[in-house]
């Protein structure tokens, strides 16, 4: 496999052509498991490159790795080791991520994963089940606030420092899987969440959405009033717009900016370090604290290891409608996400590193195509920034489910030049490639189904698979180039 370098916001391989990755999250939030809740077998890797994919964002839990203290479950990471193996075979690379939602999954209780139990200092708070939405306890939950509160001051677990056992854990990854041909990276925390001063963040939050929503110029409080009346939801959730994502936000990137500095960005860069005293190769990936998600304002400076600016690190960026995990998200609204989104352009800018979005999607049922126009929208918005992506996420059946309809489509996989623009046009199945390249070299494209080729760049079918697609390999010329692609019904 391709060994990938990052180039400024690009993501390269040795040949120099920038690179845009596909996929999945694959999860396992499950509880004491003794190998990895999906088989991934050959026939899953065969489907997954015919549909297209060529990344997995493998999301794990501290829980599962290390349920006993200091005893790692071998049984499970022997699970983990073939995929790692036959990813490599079929050419897929993998981030490995540790998953957290609400810290731990507290034997079942609250809605969340992550830690082991022997690393949930509670304080004597009790977990208790969800009454709307699993994210809440973020909010309203102590035993939760006070598990990242000792996790953060790297308190102590029998003499040793919370954060100090869980770089033990990274360590054995780096060890186990640092030279592994699929290895991507490292995504050492999913959406870290500041602990106790998040209730003080969520409050200021809340109170900048009611203020925008009752005095804000840009809100058609008529339009909302109407709404209510005729009991239409599509309409009333329509009416906060992305517009006003930053003025709610805004309120609270001071105290992002605190728990960054004093806790965010020295735990990513002491991850860091730990992962490269074993291996050089992976990136090391930056994700955004939960409040994030929602516009506010990441912080954190580019990861350092001794000192120095890490080479190879990337952002992955998550956004969902605010209607995520309710049975309102088929109204969700793209320009609210792309307001989201949008926000973490610039925080790719600042940081000077390429993108691949960790999350996005969210659909509880893949099965269900309702919302597919809103995530249309989103991978054109991925498009016009040359951002890969990771769709959340899989559900054990989804190569063979509707949702193939979104997520199987004609993209460039590696591109010599720069790229000036690519689309695929799904209304005119058409695809279109700009790019200018310095020399001669080659360009690869997945295409999804039987096409016809309308340039004038030589070309070849390098691979062909039984579900009609294909990964064609063309001739690029020194100078602009124009890929254009009609696809056959």
């Amino acid at each position: 496999m391709d060994r990938i370098f990052a180039d400024g916001l690009k993501f390269v391989d040795g040949e120099g052509r920038t690179r845009l990755f596909n996929g999945f999250n694959i999860d396992d939030k499950l509880i004491d498991c003794e190998k990895f809740r999906y088989d991934l077998d050959e026939e899953f890797f065969k489907k997954y490159r015919e549909n297209g994919f060529d990344f997995i964002r493998l999301a794990v839990t501290w829980q599962n790795i290390e349920p006993e203290q200091g005893i790692f479950n071998e049984s499970y990471l022997r699970s983990i080791d073939g995929i790692f193996d036959r990813a490599g075979k079929y050419g897929v690379y993998i981030l490995i991520d540790m998953h957290q939602d609400l810290f731990s999954g507290f034997n079942g209780v609250g809605g969340g994963d992550g830690a082991p139990d022997w690393a949930c200092l509670t304080d004597g708070f009790k977990p208790k089940p969800y009454k709307f939405v699993w994210a809440e306890a973020y909010v309203f939950g102590k035993w939760v606030q006070r598990c990242f509160d000792h996790f953060w001051n790297n308190d102590p677990v029998e003499g040793r420092g919370l954060q100090d056992r869980y770089a033990d854990v990274w360590r054995m990854l780096a060890e186990r899987y640092g030279n592994k041909p699929a290895l991507f990276g490292f995504d050492f925390m999913n959406e870290p969440a500041p602990g106790t001063p998040g209730r003080k963040m969520a409050a200021r939050f809340a109170l900048g959405a009611a203020k925008c929503i009752a005095f804000g110029k840009e809100i058609k409080r008529r339009d909302i009033i109407g709404a209510l009346i005729k009991r239409d939801m599509k309409k009333l959730l329509d009416s906060v717009p992305g517009s006003i994502v930053r003025e709610i936000a805004c309120r609270v990137d001071k105290l992002e900016e605190q728990f960054d500095s004093a806790y965010y960005s020295p735990f990513l860069n002491k991850m860091a370090k730990t992962v490269r005293n074993v291996t050089p190769n992976g990136f090391l990936m930056i994700e955004q604290p939960f409040l994030c998600n929602g516009g506010v304002r990441l912080s954190v400076p580019p990861v350092t290891v001794n000192g120095k600016r890490e080479l190879l690190q990337c952002f992955g960026p998550h956004a969902y409608d605010m209607t995520v995990d309710t049975p309102l998200y088929k109204y969700a609204n793209a320009g609210r996400v792309k307001a989201f989104f949008t926000e973490m352009r610039n925080s790719q800018l600042r940081l000077n590193v390429p993108v691949v979005v960790g999350e996005w999607g969210g659909c509880s049922d893949n099965k269900d195509t309702s919302w597919f126009p809103h995530a249309e929208e989103l991978l054109e918005f991925f498009d016009d920034m040359q951002w890969g992506q990771s769709y959340w996420d899989y559900h054990g059946d989804d190569l063979d489910s509707p949702l193939m309809g979104l997520l199987r489509r004609t993209h460039p996989v590696a591109v010599d030049g720069i790229i000036d623009g690519y689309r695929h046009d799904r209304r005119n199945n058409t695809f279109t490639l700009k790019y200018h390249s310095l020399n001669e070299g080659t360009t690869t494209v997945f295409i999804h189904k039987p096409f016809e080729f309308l340039s004038e760049n030589e070309y070849e079918i390098t691979e062909q698979y039984t579900n009609g697609a294909s990964l064609v390999s063309i001739k690029s010329r020194a100078g602009a180039n124009t890929v254009e692609i009609r696809l056959k019904q």
